[in-house]
């Protein structure tokens, strides 16, 4: 015999008297039922999971805006009605989203409507639309065997940007590329392709979901872009470069379809990361820490010249320092040489101007309508900081000897770096022929800056060689210059020049302090 409690009553105490017992007979495969007469007599002290009354509570808020949960506690607080646990909580608004919005998932079938239903250009050029999609399904046939899917064989593709998105398209010269895992739909990852603006800040050319990250998915971002462009009458792009990390996937197809020549620039911060991987296994720690410095000085390099120059410097003095013929350090140096000099060699800054070196995004344009109070428009010169403007005013105060060497077509001004007051004809000399022969006469090199103004051109288009223009496109050198040249005036507020202290009332002492030389 099998006897069943009744399970609203604790284990230990008092039992409800309803109950049913199961009688197996031996000799047959008989089952008998036995239950008792009597109602449930239990008491409920208490209400399992969430009240009626706070679950109504709970949608009200819901429905009002309060949607984050402890938001929604919060607010229960204030109606002093009893509050849930925060997992009962989360519990309960997952289940009311899907009693309300139905299920988050969505089929191939209804993904493809919804792209057939916004494929149309909108007249607002803020709205979102299909620039183009493809979905095949496992029982079609594949263009090629870059299709075949894991995914049970289904395979899609969809773009999705707008008019003013595509506009700016038409105002860049290089893409950056790459998927991102911190934004996925559906659970694939987001691909994002755009551009950046002279003030560092990241600009989509809209956003790409495929059900893969292969070559082909790729290809067809890349299309989506130039088909874009033809949709809204604008010329085609013609990038001349391409920032992404070293995926095979996104290089190969690039040159396939905008044809052009480009330069294949490296992100600096996924490059460095992999050194740092590597360059940690080097059993002397104070020689990792050096080679890691010259590196960081190589990626300064502000020509493929003086880069090629100066890579191979590098690897001649660390093989000749090596002369104990530690095998951590020629294991590292053979890797950076086969992957970062050879392979992967466009991660410096130098090999095109006004162009970022890595596509980690710090600075996110989010707003663009023109009606917004913060809207963030594709700018085309270098913005002019308030802290920038102060440097720059102290910079063309001091009293270093600049040095001006005028030709035909532009003006080179020769200004000592940090502390230094003058430049020697000498380190002139050296510093022009860029003969170096060792590593360390490069890193000597950074004693000197030079400016580049071409003649009868706006002076926010100076050039200089120091490390913060390369990286903004921007520095007190040029702004400073500038403004000693009298091509332009700082705000008031850059001048920080104390006020001085209120003077004390009286007579002025005559009398010197005491102990001093009289």
């Amino acid at each position: 015999m099998v006897y069943y409690r009744c399970k609203k009553a604790k284990l230990r105490g008092s039992q409800c008297t309803l109950s049913i017992y199961l009688l197996y007979h031996a000799e047959t495969d008989k089952v008998t039922i036995y239950k008792t007469e009597a109602e449930h007599d239990h008491h409920v002290d208490k209400v399992r999971g969430i009240d009626e009354n706070v679950k109504k509570c709970i949608e009200e808020l819901f429905n009002d805006g309060i949607m984050k949960p402890k938001e929604i506690i919060r607010a229960l607080q204030a109606r002093k009605v009893k509050i849930p646990t925060y997992t009962q909580l989360n519990n309960y608004l997952v289940h009311y989203k899907k009693k309300k919005y139905g299920s988050h998932k969505i089929s191939l079938g209804e993904l493809e409507q919804w792209c057939k239903n916004n494929l149309n250009i909108p007249t607002d050029e803020n709205e979102a639309f299909v620039v183009s999609y493809k979905i095949l399904y496992d029982n079609e046939e594949y263009e090629d065997d870059e299709d075949v899917e894991e995914n049970d064989g289904n395979l899609f593709r969809i773009f999705i940007s707008s008019i003013r998105l595509l506009n700016i398209i038409s105002m860049s010269s290089h893409v950056c590329s790459d998927a991102t895992y911190k934004l996925v739909w559906q659970g694939f990852p987001v691909l994002i392709v755009g551009t950046t603006d002279l003030n560092k800040a990241f600009h989509p050319f809209g956003l790409a979901i495929c059900s893969n990250e292969k070559t082909k998915d790729f290809e067809f971002i890349f299309n989506c872009i130039q088909i874009g462009l033809k949709k809204i009458n604008k010329d085609l792009l013609k990038p001349t470069a391409l920032i992404c990390d070293a995926a095979d996937a996104i290089k190969n197809v690039f040159k396939n379809v905008f044809g052009n020549s480009y330069n294949q620039i490296m992100c600096w911060a996924h490059m460095k990361r992999n050194v740092e991987n590597l360059i940690s296994h080097i059993n002397d720690k104070d020689i990792a820490k050096e080679i890691l410095e010259d590196i960081e000085m190589l990626q300064l390099s502000n020509s493929t010249i003086i880069f090629k120059l100066v890579s191979t410097l590098f690897m001649k003095k660390w093989k000749l320092h090596n002369k104990q013929t530690d095998q951590s350090i020629l294991d590292f140096l053979n890797y950076f040489d086969n992957e970062w000099l050879k392979s992967n060699a466009g991660w410096y800054e130098g090999l095109q101007l006004y162009v970022p070196t890595s596509n980690i995004v710090n600075n996110w344009s989010i707003e663009r309508d023109t009606s917004s109070i913060n809207v963030k428009l594709f700018v085309t010169e270098p913005t002019i900081s308030l802290k920038l403007w102060t440097l720059s005013y102290q910079w063309a105060k001091s009293t270093k000897d600049i040095t001006c060497v005028p030709n035909d077509s532009s003006k080179k001004y020769y200004i000592p770096a940090r502390d230094l007051q003058s430049i020697t004809q000498a380190n002139l000399d050296k510093y022009k022929n860029k003969k170096w022969t060792t590593f360390n006469q490069f890193k000597k090199s950074f004693d000197i800056w030079c400016i580049e103004l071409e003649n009868d051109s706006d002076w926010k288009k100076f050039k200089c060689n120091c490390p913060a223009f390369l990286k903004n496109y921007l520095c007190k050198h040029v702004v400073g210059m500038a403004i000693r040249l009298k091509y332009c005036k700082p705000p008031a507020a850059a001048k920080t020049v104390p006020i001085g202290e209120k003077r004390k009332r009286g007579r002025p002492t005559k009398a010197k302090p005491a102990l001093l030389l009289q």
